[in-house]
This record gives C-alpha cells, sequence and structure tokens, in this order.
C-alpha cells in the first residue's frame, strides 16, 4: 500500500470518527456539534431515514432484508434535540453474493449522493470488511458491513446461528423539535 493510500485511509478514519461521533461534518456551535441542528418534527425525520435507508437497500439490489423501525434517541447538551438511528440487515444465497453487493455499494452509493469516508476491514475480531458513507444533501451517515459468521473461527453458539448478513446502520444529525419526549 502507498504512503498516499495510508495518508487517505487515515484522512477517512479521521472522518470517520466526527462523523459516528457527532453525525455531520460542518462547523461547530455553542452545544458542542459541528454544526447548528435544524428543526424537523421527529416523524419526519424518521421518516427520511427510512427513505435514505431504503436508497441503500435499493442500491444494493437484494430481495432479503429485516426491516427494524427507525428510532429517535437524544443528542446531548441539545435542547429538544434528537437523531434518528435505524438499525437493520439485508440477506443473499450466498457469502459470495453478500460480497459481490458490498462492492456494488462501494462503487454506486456515490451516484446517489453518498459520499464514500471510508472502505475497509473493520475494526472487529473479524475484521470483516466495513463502508461508510455520508450523505452529501442531508448529512446521514450509514455504517455498512459485512458480516459472514460462516467464516468465523471458534464462533460462538450464537454466531453459529446467526445468518451471513450486510448489517446497515443509518444516523440522523441532530435535529431539534420542541415536542419531541425521549422515547417518541
Amino acid at each position: 500500500m502507498s504512503r498516499r493510500t495510508i495518508a487517505r485511509l487515515g484522512g477517512a478514519l479521521t472522518a470517520t470518527a466526527l462523523l459516528l461521533a457527532t453525525g455531520c461534518t460542518t462547523m461547530s456551535n455553542d452545544d458542542g456539534l459541528p454544526y447548528d441542528p435544524q428543526p424537523m418534527k421527529v416523524d419526519a425525520a424518521k421518516d427520511l431515514v427510512r427513505s435514505q435507508s431504503s436508497a441503500i437497500f435499493d442500491a444494493a439490489g437484494l430481495r432479503e432484508a429485516n426491516n427494524g423501525a427507525p428510532d429517535a434517541a437524544p443528542c446531548d447538551g441539545v435542547e429538544n434535540g434528537f437523531r434518528v438511528r435505524h438499525f437493520w440487515s439485508m440477506y443473499a444465497p450466498t457469502a459470495d453474493a453478500l460480497k459481490q453487493t458490498m462492492d456494488k455499494l462501494h462503487q454506486d452509493l456515490p451516484a446517489k449522493g453518498w459520499k464514500v469516508l471510508r472502505f475497509e476491514p473493520a475494526k472487529s475480531e473479524a475484521k470483516q470488511l466495513q463502508l461508510d458513507v455520508e450523505h452529501e444533501k442531508d448529512h446521514h451517515t450509514a455504517t455498512i458491513e459485512l458480516l459472514l459468521p460462516s467464516t468465523y473461527k471458534d464462533a460462538s453458539k450464537w454466531e453459529k446461528e446467526a445468518r451471513d448478513s450486510i448489517s446497515v446502520s443509518v444516523t440522523s444529525p441532530c435535529y431539534t423539535d420542541p415536542a419531541y419526549e425521549v422515547g417518541a
């Protein structure tokens, strides 16, 4: 790997850490966030995150997914602030099909408004492929990770029972809604 590639990866890792901590990459405000949270109703924010998840699923070209519901959680230090997270997984008939899907997402998501921040092995014990992206317009972030428990050495009972999949986590930036209540 060239020094230039290593430097790029280091920069991408730094950007990813910032994104995962904040949900966005713009300037800082008094709340400690690197951006000013925009007003949005919780239901509208959930719909937007659901739409972003659907765009990723459509780009993957797979047919099967579990579709958990988006959930709102408080933004620390922001009055009436919340962000929405949506965790879900998608499946293919084979591990090779899932690997091809990761490559497809890496190639196709930029044309759909997503900026690739990271595409490399995850920092997990399994070190399976991870793709981190940020939507350039809405500043949602997504972590997309290839999970292949069928390939794990010394897999736990739980891992042996799990299906090979691609795990997706879509997170909104912080929004504000005076009517927001924890658990809404």
